[in-house]
Parts: structure tokens; C-alpha cells; sequence
């Protein structure tokens, strides 16, 4: 994963938008998809439950070691180490 850091700067008020365009396309967004705080982290878990039933059942089929409070703190990188990215994993497991 890139490291990011969030920056404070000073613009001209009419290049606003213009930088703020900019910075979405630097985080690999765009307007289809741009999605809200959490969302990975919501459907990973709800895919878990409805396709795996259960964190810990998803983490035994894709035969990931972690257990108990380590598979919360791990669930993401191994979603995207497995599968590349969240949207895969979610296009490959959704109903």
C-alpha cells in the first residue's frame, strides 16, 4: 500500500475545486468510484458473514494463520494480498 499524508496548503480560492480533482486522481479515485470511509471494511465483513459465515471461517478456507483479535487487524492486508484489491474480492464473492 502507498503511503499517504494529508497536507495543509494555501490556493487561490477558484483553484479549489481544481486541486481537489487532482488530489482524487493522486488516490486513484474518480467520481464512480469514490466511496465512502469504512466501505472496505463493511464489505469484507458482510462477505464474510453471508459467503464464509464468519471472519474466522474466511480466514481457514483461504488458509490465513491468524486467530481471534489478529484476524481483525489483518483482514485487509489479506483481502488485498489474495485477491489485489477490495473491489476483487467483493466483484469474486458477491452473490
Amino acid at each position: 500500500m502507498t503511503e499517504v499524508e494529508k497536507v495543509c496548503v494555501r490556493i487561490p480560492a477558484n483553484r479549489k475545486a481544481e486541486l481537489l480533482q487532482i488530489a482524487k486522481l493522486w488516490r486513484g479515485l474518480d467520481e464512480q468510484s469514490d466511496f465512502p470511509p469504512g466501505w472496505d471494511a463493511q464489505a469484507i465483513h458482510q462477505i464474510a458473514r453471508e459467503r464464509f459465515g464468519g471472519l474466522e471461517p474466511m480466514f481457514k478456507h483461504h488458509g490465513w494463520e491468524e486467530r481471534g483479535s489478529d484476524m481483525m487487524r489483518y483482514v485487509q492486508r489479506r483481502v488485498k494480498e489474495t485477491y489485489g484489491s477490495v473491489h476483487a474480492f467483493v466483484a469474486q464473492n458477491s452473490k
